[in-house]
């Protein structure tokens, strides 16, 4: 074997499909007449090969019911750190916090899910709750009550989607920069 049928041997599979440039499949052509070598190795080229069906011994079932399970947990989690957030830090208590707090559930969030409304309603329900539960057991109307814990959990969800926006901004940032990393590791090839 030259060095001629080590280069025939790597160009096979693309003068097979026929992209090769027009020169180089004559000389491919003319190499293969000339060497009884390659000419076996083409005609093996041509053979189709015999695929047995890949048996996977992973329960796709089982896999993603625990993936599932393991979601709903996450869910339960900032389901109730959101709640936690909501009687720590709301306005009720004269805090000043949830600015900070909530931009950072709702980043996280948002990161997590990658879905406006989870972050929305993480945000909003838990402070509205515990806004009506606040103030009906003051002794405030039931109307009062409503529309104060409305503006108060539309408050919280203000810096939430603040947070939602942050993380948009740098999914994008982090998808324009894979981006440009493959464009540039095609520029080099």
């Amino acid at each position: 074997m030259n060095n001629d049928c080590y280069i025939v041997e790597d160009l096979l599979p693309l003068y097979n499909e026929g992209l090769l440039q027009e020169e180089t499949t004559h000389w491919v052509e003319s190499h293969i007449k000339s060497c009884k070598g390659c000419q076996e190795l083409a005609s093996l080229s041509q053979e189709p090969i015999d695929q047995e069906p890949i048996h996977s011994s992973i329960d796709t079932e089982k896999m993603l019911r625990q993936i599932h399970l393991k979601l709903s947990f996450y869910q339960i989690i900032l389901i109730a750190i959101s709640f936690i957030f909501a009687m720590k830090t709301s306005l009720l208590n004269g805090s000043f916090g949830f600015i900070l707090t909530y931009t950072i559930l709702g980043l996280i969030t948002y990161l997590f899910y990658k879905r406006v409304t989870i972050v929305m309603v993480i945000s909003f329900l838990p402070n509205f709750l515990w806004s009506i539960v606040d103030s009906l057991t003051s002794e405030s109307t039931f109307l009062n009550a409503v529309f104060g814990s409305i503006f108060l959990a539309c408050l919280h969800l203000i810096f939430a989607i603040i947070g939602c926006l942050i993380g948009f901004l740098v999914l994008k940032l982090k998808e324009n920069g894979d981006k440009n990393e493959r464009e540039e590791k095609m520029d080099i090839r």
